[in-house]
């Protein structure tokens, strides 16, 4: 069996998660994934930020204690600041006491590196740590950076949870399809970005002779919200504004391509979460459109069914800027998806 594929498998599609920012005090977040557990979300992802909210696995222990079904993740946590025998020491016992319910993001960094003035981790690093994880959370012995190798002793049985990576651009979509259980595809939601993602897994997979299918493949989708489009659009503007940090200016042409590049030039990392940051500005609405759902209750419905019903994806994860800005009520908006969206899909 490929390593990669011991933890996860190819599982039923068609899966809803929800990626939370961890802005607000943890009661306030324990109420708003409860709720999202009694909609029906499969799962929830806990951004790993440290000088932006909450530590990950502070959120995720409480979380774990306080739902019964909904799977609980980072989403998505790096090998920077984390090391791996912390990583999965965290992990081995969030699996414990969540009763198997534990997944991980993982990732090079964005805003946990670039706020304190660091650079994201190379590939290589990436897949040291993900190897070094796996092989920890299995009671295997690990080797670490410094030459050292070590295993978990109070580990009784292994851990089975399940790894995915977070892949913006060719190289790290292969890696992640050559290593990992699943993916996290943050390159947008059209069909021509979903595509060329396709291609990019199904290159990786071939490296190392694995059926592309086996991967779990999730889509991280930025979501707004209201009547107006307009108003929606600008809900997921900074959302958008974060992925396109990590893609190449050359894959936009004209005008689309220079406002691509001010927003890179000007990214503030601070704003990274906030909603009024001022490099989200710069992007016109047609970047918007074919990287987020953003919309009335009827737009939602459709670029979600449209989503939901594609073959090559096995969950969608939702990120809605109220899970990063408190002015905004992320339980009214849950409440909203399920009577307006989730209730008639």
């Amino acid at each position: 069996m490929n390593p990669a594929s011991s933890a996860a498998g190819h599982v039923a599609p068609k899966r809803l998660g929800l990626a939370i920012w961890a802005t607000e005090p943890l009661p306030r977040i324990v109420e708003q994934v409860r709720l999202a557990e009694s909609i029906g979300f499969d799962s929830v992802w806990v951004i790993d930020s440290q000088l932006l909210c909450r530590d990950v696995f502070v959120v995720l222990t409480a979380l774990a204690m306080s739902t019964s079904r909904i799977r609980i993740a980072t989403g998505v946590t790096q090998p920077a600041t984390r090391h791996p025998a912390v990583t999965a020491s965290a992990l081995a016992a969030l699996d414990e006491i969540s009763g198997g319910r534990v997944m991980s993001g993982m990732g090079t960094g964005f805003s946990s590196l670039r706020t304190l003035g660091m650079p994201a981790a190379k590939m290589s690093e990436f897949e040291a740590f993900v190897g070094a994880v796996r092989k920890l959370l299995a009671q295997q012995e690990a080797t670490f950076a410094n030459g050292t190798s070590a295993r978990m002793a109070w580990l009784s049985k292994p851990a089975r949870v399940p790894i995915y990576g977070a892949a913006s651009g060719p190289k790290m979509t292969q890696l992640v399809s050559r290593i990992a259980d699943g993916a996290i595809l943050l390159q947008g939601i059209s069909d021509a970005l979903l595509d060329r993602a396709d291609e990019w897994l199904a290159e990786g997979a071939a490296e190392v002779g694995r059926n592309p299918k086996e991967l779990d493949v999730a889509c991280w989708v930025p979501l707004g919200i209201d009547d107006r489009p307009d108003i929606a659009r600008d809900q997921v503007r900074v959302r958008v504004a974060g992925a396109i940090m990590n893609a190449k200016a050359e894959w936009f042409d004209g005008p689309e391509r220079e406002a691509v590049e001010k927003v890179q030039a000007s990214y503030k990392d601070f704003q990274h979460a906030g909603s009024n940051a001022d490099h989200a500005r710069i992007l016109p609405d047609q970047i918007v459109d074919r990287y987020a759902i953003a919309g009335d209750a009827g737009i939602v419905r459709a670029q979600l069914s449209r989503l939901m019903s594609r073959e090559s994806l096995d969950q969608v994860i939702l990120t809605p800027q109220a899970s990063a800005d408190e002015r905004m009520d992320l339980v009214a908006l849950l409440k909203r998806m399920d009577r307006d969206v989730l209730g008639r899909l």
